[in-house]
């Protein structure tokens, strides 16, 4: 393999330097709590929009993707569906709640709706789960770094994430924010140069390309096999692609944090629906990317010399087949994905850790600035954390599935838990809580007792804490009024009036 040429190595580092100074550029010495986690509350729609999407396009997605689809098919393309499916659902639910509660996490909703020790649950399990997701995050360009360098992959990991961390800590949201849209797009160039390289680079073009790919399964989408043991059936893929893309919209801070900073209603719901619509075909070009580059090394296979894991195809293909320059842009903005993803996880971490837990329950009484201060400090704790965890990342499996098997773990009690507070006025908090541990053990029963496609998890975790919340909450003495008045879908005319218009 073609070593790594000054120019590539130009490139990337230039990028890194540019996103560090944007990104440290936003420090504020004297910042207050409201300006460091929320950006003041006064984004507009597009950038986080925009946002939002890098939060869930880290390398994981951008190799992974493209990697599985090189082995496999288009099955599990299937899911990026469910964003469009529980938009409308999502906007409908919980946006008139989190728009207008002026909240910092969503977890101080839900203990305005049940009490402190939902809340406290809730928060701890996300904290668990966004910790997991920006470990592996930060272990997929690590194998980039790897590939390039040759230095070991622990040293690579603690590079990547004590890098992102800095600019992170600096600059609080509007960092994450607006070196999202950057990233974004520089991300999305790398995967369409890869594309239209590997695809003018095949004999016959696109007529070729297909009826290769036709006839290797390559480009199968529907598997409706009512096996559940059956991975990607589109059964599985739909429950999965539902449950795991309503979780993070309604129960994710990392995400949830962002339409936080919008400065109005409307800019909050233009944000989810733009995610909605661009979600889709952001999937379809990284899965046509990992297609095109089976059918290239189907005709090319002695260029597959040194790939020691499908993982790194794509990064692979853009060092041995890309001129120099081009190469280092593809490097740079697999680098973007991840650094994008990492410092929105760590932020979101520092901001449920602060808010959640800090303030809450140790120092209620502190000034903002002082919260700002405890942020920043969380923030570069967060970030080593998780850069120690990714060194245990490779043990969760293929890049493409393995946040997603423990996101199926937590995201139904989760959600479940949420889905509880909003639409209905009889849950008591203990009720939800039981339902909540019902489902987990439900989970494991079904983890560790079937061969079920993981998917499955996350429809029955909601269904479980739900049917059973609900229904033990009915066992027991009704909630206060003043736990569900203007706190519940049915009080939207309530809360509008209680709480007011963002402004």
């Amino acid at each position: 393999m073609k070593g790594f040429p000054t120019l590539d190595m130009i490139v990337v580092a230039g990028y890194l330097i540019g996103i560090a100074a944007l990104g440290s550029s936003f420090y504020r010495r004297k910042t207050t709590s409201t300006e460091y986690f929320l950006g003041g509350r006064a984004m507009s729609w597009l950038p986080v929009g925009i946002s939002i999407i890098a939060a869930d396009l880290s390398a994981v997605t951008v190799m992974g993707t493209p990697a599985w689809n090189y082995g496999h098919n288009f099955e599990l393309a299937m899911m990026a569906f469910g964003y469009p499916m529980v938009a409308p659902l999502v906007i409908y639910i919980f946006v008139p709640f989190y728009s207008r509660l002026n909240l910092y996490t969503a977890y101080e909703y839900l203990e305005r709706r049940f009490d402190l020790k939902v809340r406290v649950v809730t928060s701890l399990l996300f904290l668990i789960l966004r910790g997991m997701h920006v470990a592996v995050v930060i272990y997929a360009p690590s194998l980039v770094i790897n590939l390039v360098t040759g230095l070991p992959v622990w040293q690579c990991i603690m590079f990547i994430g004590f890098f992102t961390t800095f600019y992170t800590t600096l600059g609080g949201m509007k960092a994450v924010i607006w070196t999202d849209v950057i990233q974004f797009v520089t991300v999305m160039l790398g995967v369409l140069l890869i594309f239209v390289t590997a695809l003018g680079a095949i004999q016959g073009g696109i007529p070729v390309a297909y009826r290769t790919a036709l006839e290797a399964g390559r480009l199968r989408m529907f598997n409706f096999s009512t096996d559940p043991r059956e991975l990607t059936s589109i059964w599985a893929v739909l429950v999965g692609g539902v449950v795991l893309t309503m979780g993070p919209l309604a129960t994710d801070q990392a995400i949830l944090q962002r339409l936080f900073t919008t400065k109005s209603t409307r800019d909050c719901t233009q944000s989810v629906l733009l995610q909605a619509i661009l979600v889709v075909p952001i999937t379809a070009l990284l899965s046509l990317a990992g297609t095109v580059l089976f059918v290239f090394y189907h005709f090319n296979p002695s260029h597959l010399a040194g790939l020691n894991s499908t993982d790194a195809v794509m990064p692979f293909f853009a060092m041995r087949e890309l001129p120099s320059g081009i190469s280092g842009l593809i490097i740079a903005s697999i680098f973007a994905a991840s650094m994008a993803v990492m410092s929105a996880g760590i932020n979101a971490l520092t901001t449920a850790t602060t808010v959640d837990f800090y303030q809450r329950i140790f120092r209620p009484n502190e000034t903002p600035q002082q919260y700002a201060r405890v942020g920043r400090i969380g923030t570069a704790l967060w970030g080593a954390a998780a850069t120690v965890l990714a060194l245990f990342a490779p043990y969760l499996g293929e890049l493409a599935l393995g946040y997603s098997k423990v996101s199926s773990f937590i995201s139904g009690p989760m959600l479940g838990i949420f889905l509880l507070a909003v639409l209905t006025r009889r849950t008591t908090a203990t009720g939800a809580l039981l339902g909540a541990i019902g489902g987990g053990l439900v989970l494991c029963a079904v983890q560790f007792g079937t061969e079920w496609s993981f998917f499955y998890q996350s429809g029955i975790g909601v269904a479980v804490t739900v049917v059973l919340g609900y229904t033990v909450s009915l066992l027991m003495a009704p909630p206060e009024e003043s736990k569900v008045r203007g706190l519940t879908i049915y009080d939207k005319a309530h809360l509008d009036s209680a709480a007011g218009q963002k402004a």
